[in-house]
Order: C-alpha cells, then structure tokens, then sequence
C-alpha cells in the first residue's frame, strides 16, 4: 500500500504543477515521519516501531487534509483516502500485537 499512496502523491504532485520527489534518499530526508531502524530485532518492538510510524502517517494526513478542507477538494479526499489505509494498517497491527501478549501471557501460565 505505502508505494501506491507514493504514487498516488507522486500524481497529485504533478496535476499540481510540481515536481514530485523521485529519489528514495530524497523521500527519507524530506520525510515527515522518517525511518526507524529497528535496533531490537523482537517481533514486539518492531510491531511498536511499525504502530508508530502508521500513527504518524496518520497524523501527516490528518494536517494535510485540515490544510486543504473546502480549499482543494481533490487533494482532501486523497488524504482522506489514504489517512483510512493507514488507519486500518494500525489497527491490524495493533490487533495483531494483542494477539502476541496474549499467546505470550497464555505461554507464561
């Protein structure tokens, strides 16, 4: 899902008149919510990492879409469109996790 919301942008970016950011190098530096490297290679902490980084995307899209509410209709429902992906990615990811505690508690029993 994240390369077709890029492409998605990357179009958007176009129509607009810009010039959309091609370099994967370019897209970590410029990034709203950048790339953590995970140090602890648990299936738990990369599951939080994971839940973050959706969080943020979240958050990105949510300010992109008050920025261009009753202004540029087109770019709000891309947000929009997006911002529900990345909602439903965390919540699976969260369900997941959920999942993992309890096999894990279950397991300690």
């Amino acid at each position: 899902d994240e390369l077709r919301h890029a492409d998605m942008v990357a179009e958007r970016i176009l129509q607009l008149g810009g010039i959309p950011i091609l370099s994967p190098s370019e897209w970590l530096e410029k990034s709203n919510c950048g790339y953590a490297t995970p140090d602890d290679p648990h299936v738990l902490e990369i599951l939080r990492q994971n839940i973050e980084g959706e969080q943020c995307a979240i958050s990105v899209y949510k300010k992109i879409m008050d920025i261009t509410k009753d202004k540029d209709e087109i770019t709000y429902q891309l947000a929009l469109q997006i911002m529900a992906d990345e909602v439903e990615h965390e919540e699976d990811l969260e369900a997941l996790k959920e999942d993992l505690d309890i096999m894990k508690k279950s397991k300690e029993k």
